[in-house]
């Protein structure tokens, strides 16, 4: 029986160590992204939380001061028909708009109690400091998520990470971009934004009229 020349057997062991390497790094990028994902769940299960105890609070606080209600039918509709937080296991526009369009009214209703003369300036106060506490929750909690998440996409942008990560089925994770107690424009109109660069490269292009 011949023997296989050293140069061959060389060749075929490196051969090896390279495919053992390429499984060892894909299984090993695979488990850091699921940990990566995981850690964006957490922190999106936290944020979604403090989320449903501000509607909970708005709905008791409309409750107990129906005079403010009357003015803000729309705000109870959105509570009714918003669906709970507790079973969205991620951030998504469905989410972003209905918190967009709630933020929207909670900036309102902040101003319209604390311009209520028929509400005790006690009660006023009291209000006005426990939504105020929710608010500041509630952006603690955007800015740990987004924390989480810009971690998560720098690693998945990475090389040879993204490869991997698209034949695994897993994609960048999704901002969540609003900031709480004051008006901000539309998160989802903003995403979909053109940058005027842009738009003057795909224009000389002939890719838009």
């Amino acid at each position: 029986m011949r023997k296989i020349p050293l140069v061959i057997k060389i060749f075929l062991s490196l051969i090896l160590i390279l495919i053992g390497l390429f499984f060892f790094t894909k299984i090993r990028t695979k488990d850091k992204l699921n940990s990566g994902i995981n850690l964006v769940k957490v922190e999106w299960d936290r944020l979604a939380h403090l989320q449903n105890e501000n509607r909970l609070y708005l709905r008791q606080l409309i409750a107990s001061f129906p005079e403010i209600g009357e003015s803000n039918d729309s705000l109870i509709n959105l509570l009714d028909e918003s669906q709970e937080y507790i079973y969205n296991k991620n951030c998504n526009d469905t989410i972003l708009t209905e918190e967009y369009e709630l933020n929207n009214y909670l900036v309102v209703l902040m101003q319209e109690i604390s311009e209520k003369d028929e509400i005790p300036t006690e009660s006023r106060d009291s209000i006005l400091l426990k939504l105020g506490e929710n608010i500041n929750k509630l952006n603690g909690g955007v800015e740990q998520y987004n924390a989480n998440v810009r971690a998560f996409n720098v690693h998945y942008s990475t090389f040879p990470v993204f490869l991997f990560a698209k034949s695994f089925g897993i994609k960048r994770q999704v901002y969540f971009d609003l900031t709480y107690g004051i008006v901000n424009p539309d998160p989802i109109a903003k995403r979909n934004e053109i940058p005027a660069w842009m738009k003057k490269i795909e224009e000389e292009h002939g890719f838009v009229e």
